[in-house]
């Protein structure tokens, strides 16, 4: 199971949802939650979370879990294009 955070911009959080709708109902996703923050402007994050954080990002990028940006753009595209 792989875990990714992503930040959308609040005027696109209806898109995003619908896309992960999507993959959701295609079974790529299993599941999804949304949260408005880890923390708040001015708030630091509690070390451990951010060690656990990093622990976790390292071994995806170890395993080969990490999407390149470009390969999530031309997806992005294709997905629009077949809307």
């Amino acid at each position: 199971m792989v875990t990714y955070q992503v930040q959308i911009p609040e005027s696109n959080q209806e898109a995003f949802l619908n896309i992960i709708r999507s993959l959701q109902s295609l079974g790529v996703i299993t599941s999804f939650s949304a949260s408005d923050n880890l923390t708040h402007p001015g708030s630091p994050i509690p070390i451990e979370s951010l060690l656990a954080i990093l622990k976790t990002s390292e071994q995806q990028a170890t395993d080969g879990l990490v999407v390149p940006a470009d390969q999530v753009g031309d997806y992005m595209k294709s997905w629009r294009s077949n809307r």
